[in-house]
């Protein structure tokens, strides 16, 4: 039999596995250049990133590095809490969340330095509130919305960590019922609690078309 190609190079014959070598390369160098790299969690924060301590602050470099981690830490030990050393504007509202990659945010409030006190806050954003070059305030959401007895069992979960008593469940029944009739949400607080150390309100907002949201309103302090 004649060959079907008398004239082909030797080294034709090998091109589909030398191929395939560079491919298997390419795989590896990938593998050990890139992967860790897409993988790895943020490395250590730079100094103007956080504070001496390693709390957040949020200013345009730890506001970044907030979105790398995603674990803001803020010391509200030793109220009144100044805004300035924070990064936040005399008066006003600051707003965090939600993240580029619609991931929670691990939010943790430390309320005293010589005791186990304070609170981890997993939530797709939180607000802080400054008066008067002091920070009075955080708004810290729960992620979606549920129905009034989902609602009530949330908030009373909470409620044992929080020290606040949770609204009846009847009561957000109630509010279900206002707002629709009202057409505009209506909203529901519980008390203050203090068992963390700082104080700290269920705001519970309920809407007509059967769904209520739940954020928390946490005070530095226990005044």
């Amino acid at each position: 039999m004649s060959d079907r190609h008398p004239h082909r190079p030797e080294w034709v014959r090998w091109l589909p596995a030398m191929i395939l070598g560079v491919i298997i390369l390419g795989v590896a160098i990938f593998g050990v250049v890139a992967v860790p790299r897409l993988t790895a969690d943020p490395g250590p924060a730079a100094t103007d990133q956080v504070t001496d301590l390693n709390w957040s602050v949020f200013t345009e470099e730890g506001l970044a590095y907030i979105e790398d981690a995603r674990t803001p830490r803020i010391d509200l030990s030793d109220p009144p809490i100044a805004a300035a050393p924070l990064g936040l504007p005399a008066s006003g509202d600051l707003t965090v969340g939600p993240h580029r990659t619609l991931l929670d945010y691990r939010l943790v409030l430390i309320a005293s330095e010589d005791q186990a006190n304070g609170a981890l806050f997993v939530t797709p954003g939180f607000t802080l509130s400054t008066r008067d070059g002091r920070l009075v305030s955080l708004r810290i959401e729960e992620r979606g919305g549920r129905d009034f007895r989902q609602t009530y069992l949330l908030v009373a979960e909470r409620s044992a960590d929080y020290g606040f008593t949770p609204p009846a469940s009847a009561r957000l029944a109630e509010a279900i019922s206002e707002a629709r009739n009202a057409g505009t949400p209506v909203t529901v607080r519980s008390d203050r609690g203090t068992s963390a150390g700082m104080g700290i309100m269920a705001e519970i907002t309920c809407f007509g078309a059967g769904v209520c949201t739940v954020s928390y309103i946490v005070t530095p302090g226990l005044g």
